[in-house]
């Protein structure tokens, strides 16, 4: 090639060129913004960089393809020069760059990559890559080709005649189709066919595969670089004539003429940029729309669990209300009581034993008191075990939510996560909640805590009627307060004389004293009510506030993330978005 065509030298971008170039550049920069957020691999963001980079570098060209499909030959066939070492055994263990120099040289980068220069034309405007094998018995070969693809401005994929598309290449080629690279098909060492059937075959062969593989038909030649290596050292102008025809080289020569002049090679340098944005775009938006997929289904637990927490409140409000009526029920039973005995105790037969008050209060414990204490405080009890037993009920559900939180795991292994990102934090939050619930659980303890809820209502009962009763139970607190109530009434009887003033207003003060019972039991009543109730609010809103001060963090985790994803999701749809329009104005 070197002593037929050159390919036309680099010129200054048109103005509708740069401006292409520019937009590509602007979108590297934006997804690198974008991903710099998920976090994307360091590995991923340097591809990016180094992208936007190779946007004002020479052109790619990246020969992939099995060991001996001949890719080493067809360099040295473009170049017209022994460059590249050949032989039946995997020659090519390393990446190979081929630049363009004023004479031949070779050095080894830091990365391994082997580079050469050559002063040959074609290498004035493009730079050549010979990868290592695709079905190399050292693995690492291959990795080192498909580290490489995602560089490439255009891919010369090289399959030979006596093998075409085998599968380690098939494989291979769905990994460049991934990237958006433009392919070139080469069918290398048509020599080995004996007849032009064999080729016609192997032909279709390769057509129909890559048309069922990339969904289009990539331009295809079939070629002996053998026979064009030779023509070029041989003696007799028929004999190199011959070969020359024979080994069908000088079609895929113009065509790489042809497709590598100026407007080309900027439109498939702009795309190369265009096509790793939009494989590294579909990918970690994939991973995106992944985990806010777990974020939702988070966000249904926390939902859940608030749920739970609403009918735990309705269903303690529910049932409280059954407790309070029996509360206020014995109350009101001990009053009727108390109003019947000084119905009866209140009269002219008993005017005597008025006088004696130990005598009265006697008849008033036992007729009017009674087991009342007991009863209260049974009923109390049996509420306070059962919102006990409502709030232990709550921290296992909570306990059970986590649990199973926890287990939803991340699945996918298409990109590798550092630590300190998405999923690592999201299971260390349920790490840290799930404990904490286990540690309330293993904690709790229902005598304390009941305990605590019986000492707070009956502190509270006992504040609010100004009554001292040390450590006794609630119903002995209500049991004073009536009995004071009670007394209150017996104290009106305190200044009756026996005499006829005293007969003549004793019914007076009868009447006084079942009026002045009436209002005290209702303003008694009234407040038990109200205090029995605001107690229990309080403890309701205790142990719903314990329980939600526990899964803060982790609602606040998953607000935080669907936040940032969805920032990071709507950024993507304006890149990939961007990234379409970009390849209609290049034309694709």
């Amino acid at each position: 090639m070197s002593e037929r065509t050159a390919l036309p030298p680099e010129q200054i971008l048109s103005e509708r060129q740069e401006e292409l170039r520019e937009r590509a550049a602007r979108l590297v920069e934006r997804l690198v913004l974008a991903l710099k957020e998920v976090p994307a691999t360091d590995e991923d963001v340097s591809l990016l960089l180094d992208a936007a980079e190779r946007l004002r570098s020479f052109f790619l060209l990246v020969l992939v393809g099995e060991f001996n499909s001949g890719k080493s030959a067809l360099i040295n066939a473009l170049l017209g020069a022994a460059v590249m070492p050949e032989g039946v055994t995997p020659t090519t263990s390393a990446v190979h760059v081929l630049r363009y120099g004023a004479s031949p040289g070779e050095r080894v980068t830091p990365g391994g990559v082997i580079e050469h220069t050559f002063p040959a034309p074609l290498l004035q405007d493009v730079s050549l890559v010979d990868t290592p094998g695709t079905n190399a018995i050292v693995r690492e070969h291959e990795v080192l080709s498909q580290g490489f693809v995602p560089r490439a401005d255009l891919v010369l994929f090289i399959t030979s005649a006596d093998r075409p598309f085998t599968e380690s290449e098939r494989r291979f080629m769905e990994e460049i189709r991934d990237w958006g690279k433009k392919i070139v098909l080469v069918v290398n060492k048509i020599d080995l066919l004996q007849t032009e059937e064999e080729r016609r075959q192997v032909e279709r062969f390769v057509r129909d595969n890559a048309l069922k593989l990339l969904g289009l038909q990539p331009e295809l030649f079939a070629v002996s670089a053998r026979r064009a290596r030779l023509a070029e050292l041989a003696e007799s102008p028929a004999e190199r004539a011959e070969l020359r025809r024979s080994s069908d080289f000088a079609p895929f020569e113009r065509f790489l003429i042809d497709s590598l002049d100026q407007e080309q090679r900027v439109r498939l340098k702009i795309l190369n940029p265009l096509g790793i944005v939009e494989r590294l775009s579909s990918r970690y938006h994939a991973l995106v729309r992944e985990r806010l997929g777990l974020l939702e289904r988070d966000v249904q637990t926390l939902e859940q669990i608030e749920l739970r927490l609403d009918s735990y409140r309705a269903e303690m409000r529910a049932d409280f209300t059954g407790y309070l009526s029996r509360v206020e029920t014995i109350v009101r039973r001990m009053n009727e009581r108390a109003d019947r005995f000084f119905e009866d105790t209140i009269r002219l037969g008993r005017v005597v034993d008025l006088m004696n008050r130990d005598r009265i209060r006697a008849d008033f414990d036992e007729q009017v008191v009674a087991d009342t204490e007991r009863q209260i405080d049974q009923t109390v009890q049996e509420m306070i075990d059962w919102m006990v037993s409502r709030d232990l009920r709550i921290w296992q559900a909570v306990q059970e939510y986590i649990d199973r939180r926890e287990l939803d795991r991340h699945t996918g292994e298409v990109i590798g996560e550092p630590a300190g990102s998405f999923h690592y934090d999201r299971q260390a939050v349920l790490q840290a909640v799930g404990r904490r619930a286990d540690e309330v659980l293993e904690r709790y303890d229902p005598e304390r805590e009941g305990s605590s809820i019986a000492n707070s209502i009956r502190d509270a009962v006992a504040q609010t009627a100004l009554v001292e009763v040390g450590a006794v139970g609630l119903g002995a607190v209500v049991v004073a307060l009536a009995t004071s109530v009670a007394f209150d009434v017996t104290g009106i009887l305190a200044a009756i004389m026996v005499g006829s003033l005293g007969l003549l207003i004793l019914p007076y003060r009868k009447r006084k004293a079942r009026e002045l019972l009436q209002r005290r039991s209702a303003e008694l009543l009234e407040r038990l009510h109200e205090t029995l109730a605001d107690q229990f609010e309080r403890e309701i809103e205790r142990s719903v506030a314990r329980v939600r001060d526990t899964v803060g963090p982790y609602g606040a985790f998953v607000r935080g993330e669907r936040e940032k994803l969805g920032r990071i999701g709507g950024a993507l749809d304006g890149i990939e978005a961007d990234v379409r329009e970009t390849r209609r104005l290049l034309g694709e």
